[in-house]
Parts: structure tokens; C-alpha cells; sequence
């Protein structure tokens, strides 16, 4: 049985991850108002310049979904190579077309390679931990239809906790009045987004301080440890504020040693929306083979 995992660009895998001979990626975009394109990327240099680049531009740049002719590129790549099986793994299908794009593509070779569908419910290392845990699972022996399930599993309990640091965007996006900003501002109101169950964008608290995000990340996440026995794995991304976001992985790390944790950056298509200096947290359930 030969599987390969297929992602797509926001999941932020690691080149460690990435160069696994039986994972596979397509890309997404990012243009702006004068053209310029941007390819999804984990690459730190190429990050670092995107997020100048949004900070000088006056409008948000738009986001766009993998071209179906990465998916045929891949698809032909796959069944040459003899795959049997394809898990695709992508971002929320609440947030973007991707998942339909490669079902649509996928149901064309049908009667080549039989294609798996995981909706993340979300995006960033929840993909990358949603794949890493496939593989253990495959290769401790568990059918495929059993390690797909249980990986939708672990997508719809995990959720994503995003703090947006600079209300800039949300003005720059229609979703917030530049008055509003401003006094979210003034006040040092830190909304707090969350990724639910459905794999929706919601605004789940809006909290004074960036200590006071910190305190309550730390009692959701003592509320996730309880509910899965400990049994979890945490994922921090920024958009441009390591500094910042290391800080606070560190004083959980303290509480919590015994945990799996994994951070970096926010692509440029999540920090589109999320605005420089926005930081996440994410929990993540592991699955029992």
C-alpha cells in the first residue's frame, strides 16, 4: 500500500517534513493592488519581506487558492510514481476553495489513485501535526479508512486561538471601522479569534492586555490537558513577533514540560489577515492507534 499525503501551503511544514519522500504540497497566493505576486511560502527571508511589503501598502492584498492545474500536475506526478492512495490534507473549507478544488480535480482520477479528504477545521501546524500523525498511524499498522477517521477526529477538536496584536488589517478588510480601531487601540483591546469546531473565524473574547491573552491561553490550554488526559499537542505561529511569541511558549513549556510544542511563522496567507505582530495558539488532540 503506497499513500501520499497532499497539503497545501498554509499548513507551514518544515523542510524536515516537506522532504519526506511520500508528502506533497501546492501552493497558494498572495497579489497585490500593483501586481506583485507573492507565492505562499515557510520561508522565513521571503515572510519577513511580505509582511514589510503589507505594512506599506494601503489596501489588503487578495488571497487565492491553488490553480486545479496543480492538482492535475500532481495527480499525473502520483500515479506515475504508483501511489495506491492520496490523503489531502488542506485548510478550513469555511475559509477557502482548496478542499473542493482538489475534490473536483481528484474525482477525475478516480479510477487511478483513490483520493481522502481531511478538512483541518483550521490551517497552519494543525496541518502538519494532522500529517505527522498519519504517517504514525499508517505505519503502526491501522487501516486507511481508520487513520482518515481519526484524523478528522483530530481536526474537529482542535482549535486555534489567534490574538490580533494590530487592528490595521481588519480596517484594511472592511471588517472594523477605522474609528473602532482606533479606540481598540487607545484601550489596548486584544480581540481574540478563534478557529471553532466548524472551522469558522469567530471572535471568541476581546481582552485588555496582551498578559491578560497570555493568562487565558494558558487556562485553555489547562482545560484542553484535562479533557485529553494530557494527551495534546501545542503549536504557536506569529506573524513577525518571534520575540513575543517565544515568550509566551516558554512560560507554558515551564507549566507543561512534558508537551509536544512546535512554532514559527505565519504564512503570508494567514498573515494577510492576520496583520503583523498577530500570534496564535493552537491545541491539538492526539489520536490513539
Amino acid at each position: 500500500m503506497k499513500v501520499a499525503f497532499i497539503v497545501d501551503s498554509t499548513g507551514s511544514l518544515s523542510e524536515e517534513v516537506l522532504n519526506q519522500p511520500n508528502i506533497y504540497q501546492v501552493n497558494l497566493t498572495v497579489t497585490f493592488a500593483d501586481g506583485e505576486v507573492f507565492t505562499d511560502t515557510n520561508d522565513e527571508n521571503k515572510i519577513r519581506r511580505f509582511y514589510n511589503r503589507m505594512e506599506e501598502s494601503e489596501a489588503l492584498p487578495t488571497t487565492s487558492q491553488p490553480e486545479p492545474g496543480q492538482y492535475v500536475i500532481l495527480l499525473n506526478e502520483l500515479i506515475q510514481k504508483k501511489y495506491d492512495y492520496a490523503i489531502f490534507v488542506h485548510l478550513s473549507s469555511q475559509l477557502s476553495g482548496t478542499m473542493q478544488t482538489a475534490q473536483l480535480v481528484a474525482e477525475e482520477y478516480k479510477d487511478h489513485i483513490h483520493s481522502y479528504f481531511v478538512d483541518s477545521k483550521g490551517t497552519s501546524f494543525v496541518i502538519e501535526n494532522i500529517v505527522l500523525q498519519g504517517q504514525r498511524l499508517i505505519n503502526n499498522g491501522l487501516p486507511l479508512e481508520k487513520v482518515v477517521e481519526k484524523l478528522q477526529w483530530v481536526a474537529n477538536n482542535s482549535y486555534i486561538y489567534v490574538m490580533i496584536e494590530n487592528l490595521s488589517n481588519l480596517v484594511k478588510g472592511g471588517r472594523l471601522s477605522k474609528g473602532s480601531a482606533i479606540l481598540g487601540n487607545l484601550l489596548n483591546i486584544k480581540p481574540i479569534l478563534i478557529i471553532d469546531e466548524k472551522g469558522k473565524v469567530e471572535v471568541f473574547e476581546k481582552v485588555r492586555t496582551t498578559k491578560r491573552v497570555y493568562k487565558r491561553w494558558l487556562k485553555l490550554l489547562e482545560e484542553a490537558y484535562e479533557k485529553y488526559n494530557g494527551k495534546i499537542d501545542i503549536a504557536f505561529a506569529h506573524g513577525e513577533a518571534e520575540e513575543d511569541i517565544l515568550s509566551v511558549k516558554n512560560q507554558i513549556q515551564t507549566k507543561f514540560p512534558e508537551l509536544n510544542y512546535r512554532y514559527g511563522y505565519l504564512t503570508p496567507i494567514l498573515g494577510t489577515h492576520g496583520g503583523k505582530g498577530a500570534k496564535g495558539m493552537g491545541i491539538i488532540p492526539i489520536a490513539e492507534a
